[in-house]
């Protein structure tokens, strides 16, 4: 079954109804069957139920403006095949028969037949066969601004008047059964057609390359000489597309149009205007493969390029992106971002959010540059949130390097891009499973594992302890020495989590001597008095930090902790945490 969308001669649209699928038409491009150009259609304006032989056509309540079927407004009614409705100047024809399964019914041989080669496929036309392509040549450009249903009707229609034939028609093909996409023809759309399966599939085998068949003519006593009645000759042409079944164009006429039949050719038994249309044929489809083929890997830069930096997506294209995507088990460095502060300043009034939209897109592009810099993958954003990863899907072997590189640059960026804002990283390192996650209607690249819910923690004790960037042990270890300086914070058992976990602080090593000395010292003071904070005597941990604690938040944070004077009877050395 069809949704057919015409405005005076011109089809706009064609849609599949499927028995017992219930869609939604409008001008919005959320909805199943969109149509543009016609303003008096909301952007959801009706719902419609197809079953086993009637539409039912219900008005939403956001549509405002009327729909007429049979001469007068109604909010709900049943259309049987070939009626319509109309919503101002368009009409909505329902179909039965396009959707459906060509049938396998016996067919004669053809008297003729020629499958072009390939050098002949490109052999420079006349004026003519230039003039047709000319007006051909604006097919790329249609795709872009269409959909696919769309554009095949157009297609169809181009095609049909570009060689004469008395219908053009596009098909899938699976399985050697071929469905019908799209139609444009000269006879009363509701008259079946028969189509020649052998045709159709020999295309398939002998693509990219267009097939012909020609029929007796005159028409015979005996239907069964031709395909059917008053059809002489039909092209058909496969388009192969990746990852996608086989489209294909199959163009049937008849000698009795202007300018049909004209001399023999002696060597294929084949008249030139066919073949001169069959490498018209050829040479379109060959246009359209490859601009869909295009399209698709236009949308597939599209959408990588919100995971991964250019260098990882033109890697990617590079290989088999659906092997390199799968779902597969590896190591990851996961890290944490969010900026501090950003729900309690937009709180109470969603017209807040809109104020500091602006300066939360250009902090979440300047923090997704940090990442791509240093290789990583954006995994998704949350609100005023971003989670990133490294390590997959390519694997690196200072992946954690990069990972706390890039925290260390996002930092930093912070007091370029926004007017006092702060954040907290929180960086782990551990197993997950990485790949294109999601349904069938909707997914993206994604990862799952204990991993991230543990940096999602970490990340919220950062806002605790007043330090920008917490690290994991597991990723401090693969750190420690080097360009980077590392100091147990202390041992933290986060709400929801049964062992403890003990974090860390990430500093650069300054290039200078000095800076260098001082930053060990300061750490090194740090680390005395947590060892006495975590014995139980904070009397001797206060006082060991108190120096340091203007200059130095994580030290501050053990300090006041510390100012408490003893611990709890039952102290084990471990902060309990009691919120996220």
């Amino acid at each position: 079954m069809k949704l057919i969308v015409e405005s005076g001669k011109r089809i706009l649209a064609a849609f599949d109804l499927i028995e017992g699928a219930e869609v939604t038409l409008g001008a919005s491009r959320r909805v199943e069957c969109t149509v543009s150009g016609e303003p008096y259609l909301s952007r959801r304006h009706a719902r419609l139920r197809p079953g086993a032989s009637q539409l039912e056509v219900e008005q939403l309540p956001d549509a405002k403006n009327p729909i007429f079927f049979n001469g007068s407004a109604h909010d709900r009614f049943r259309m049987k095949p070939n009626e319509y409705f109309v919503i101002g100047a368009t009409s909505f024809h329902f179909r039965a028969e396009l959707a459906a399964t060509i049938n396998q019914q016996s067919e004669s041989a053809p008297i003729r037949q020629f499958t072009l080669g390939s050098d002949e496929l490109r052999a420079r036309g006349g004026r003519e066969d230039r003039m047709r392509l000319l007006d051909l040549m604006e097919l790329p450009e249609v795709l872009r601004t269409k959909t696919r249903a769309e554009f095949y009707v157009y297609a169809c229609g181009l095609l049909r008047l570009a060689t004469g034939a008395q219908w053009v028609q596009v098909l899938t093909s699976s399985d050697g059964q071929h469905t019908i996409l799209a139609e444009d023809a000269t006879i009363d759309r509701a008259t079946p057609k028969s189509i020649s399966k052998a045709l159709l599939d020999a295309a398939v085998s002998a693509a990219p390359r267009p097939v012909t068949y020609c029929w007796t003519h005159p028409v015979e006593t005996n239907v069964q000489a031709t395909a059917y009645e008053g059809v002489d000759w039909a092209i058909s042409c496969a388009m192969p597309v990746p990852g996608e079944l086989p489209v294909l164009l199959y163009l049937a006429g008849s000698a009795d149009v202007p300018g049909g039949y004209t001399t023999l050719d002696t060597q294929s038994g084949a008249r030139t205007f066919l073949r001169d249309t069959a490498r018209l044929v050829g040479l379109v489809a060959d246009m359209i493969g490859r601009a869909m083929a295009l399209q698709k890997v236009e949308a597939w830069q599209t959408r990588m390029s919100r995971f991964f930096s250019k260098r990882l997506v033109s890697r990617i294209l590079e290989a088999d992106a659906s092997e390199t995507l799968s779902p597969k088990i590896a190591e990851a460095s996961v890290m944490f971002f969010d900026i501090r502060g950003f729900s309690l300043m937009t709180e109470g009034k969603l017209e807040r959010i809109l104020e500091h939209e602006g300066a939360l897109r250009k902090t979440l592009t300047a923090v997704t540059q940090c990442v791509y810099d240093h290789e990583g993958v954006v995994i998704r954003y949350m609100g005023d949130g971003m989670l990133a990863c490294w390590n997959v899907p390519y694997p690196s072997a200072n992946h954690v390097e990069s990972a706390c590189l890039a925290a260390l640059e996002i930092v930093d960026r912070m007091a370029e891009v926004t007017d006092g804002w702060a954040c907290g990283i929180g960086l782990g390192v551990g197993d997950v499973v990485a790949g294109s996650l999601g349904s069938d209607q909707v997914y993206a690249y994604d990862i799952l594992g204990d991993v991230a819910n543990k940096t999602a923690r970490v990340e919220g004790i950062t806002k605790i302890v007043g330090v920008p960037i917490l690290a994991t042990e597991e990723a401090a270890k693969r750190i420690a020495g080097g360009s980077f300086l590392t100091r147990r914070v202390a041992r933290f058992r986060p709400v929801g989590m049964d062992l403890p976990v003990d974090l860390f602080t990430i500093d650069r090593r300054p290039t200078e001597e000095a800076e260098y000395q001082e930053l060990r010292e300061r750490l090194a003071v740090h680390e005395r008095g947590l060892a006495a904070f975590e014995a139980g005597d904070w009397e001797t941990a206060w006082k060991a930090l108190h120096d340091i604690i203007q200059t130095d938040p994580a030290a501050r944070f053990v300090y006041k902790l510390a100012l408490q004077g003893k611990p709890p009877r039952d102290w084990e050395g471990v902060i309990e945490l009691t919120g996220k």
